[in-house]
């Protein structure tokens, strides 16, 4: 975890850094209708979690630098008007599903659910494409709910933020995965090396070593007050240690865990958790 480089001017910086590379970025259903893509390129893509309006200063620097980009909104963090704004700067609006979470694992449940939601954004944005939220504090994967006949196609989708979608945090496909989970990119491009900082991700950009990108930002995550700079860490450093926590406590249940104290557990640290994170 890195405890500095997150703030707007550092994520400025790996804008900028592309731009002078000559780099083209696309929203995710731009790459996914395209025919064909001439690199160096970027998929951008945002994961509006939480805080909302840290999305809108992201999406306003892309916007001055005619680059559009994906927002996955959740159902909690979606306003009507801050999605139209995104809309009309040229971003895509997407929507951030977590129903099979919300369901506990009910499938047609969650689809029923997704439907709901899904026509509740479209009466405000065009939304092409989904992505499902971790839901770290749920033993339940939200992209399961695509596990029956059933396709995002049936939606009017025309994909999914993952499905169609090759790439690896290792550079062992075309498209490099960097992501700023857990403050810590955590990739390694094959021609350039380590990527953990955002230091680095600008320094990869910069090396031409590095042509086709699937950069994921969450906008929570990025300051754009020094007062946010101190508050935003904290809340990270927490968020990790509930979710690592939680994710320790289903795994035991789910190795034989029967135990109804073990449960209880569960709940209080998720409890806990989602105060932290806005799960």
């Amino acid at each position: 975890m890195k405890l500095s480089g997150f703030n707007l001017t550092d994520y400025e910086q790996i804008l900028d850094a592309a731009q002078d590379g000559g780099y083209r970025f696309y929203t995710v259903a731009d790459y996914i209708e395209a025919d064909a893509v001439d690199e160096p390129y970027i998929v951008l893509r945002h994961d509006v979690d939480r805080w909302a309006d840290n999305a809108v200063s992201l999406a306003a620097a892309e916007a001055e630098r005619g680059i559009s980009a994906t927002y996955y909104f959740r159902t909690s963090t979606f306003d009507p008007d801050t999605a139209q704004e995104m809309e009309a700067q040229g971003h895509e609006v997407g929507y951030h599903y977590e129903d099979l979470a919300k369901v506990r694992g009910n499938v047609e449940a969650a689809h029923e659910r997704f439907a709901t939601n899904l026509e509740s954004f479209r009466e405000h944005v065009d939304v092409r494409t989904a992505c499902a939220h971790g839901s770290p504090l749920s033993p339940h994967l939200n992209t399961e709910m695509w596990e029956d006949a059933r396709t995002p196609a049936e939606y009017e989708l025309v994909g999914e933020a993952y499905s169609g979608l090759e790439f690896d945090s290792d550079g062992s496909s075309d498209l490099l995965y960097l992501s700023d989970t857990g403050r810590d990119w955590s990739a390694h491009a094959p021609d350039f090396g380590g990527v953990r900082s955002t230091a680095d991700v600008v320094n990869a950009i910069e090396s031409g070593t590095c042509p086709t990108l699937y950069l994921l930002a969450h906008p929570s995550r990025w300051a754009t007050t020094r007062y946010q700079t101190v508050e935003r860490t904290g809340w990270d450093i927490a968020a990790e240690a509930g979710k690592i926590a939680v994710k320790n406590v289903h795994t035991a249940q789910q190795k034989g865990g029967r135990v109804t104290r073990g449960t209880s557990i569960a709940r209080a640290i998720r409890s806990v958790a989602m105060r932290m994170t806005g799960e």
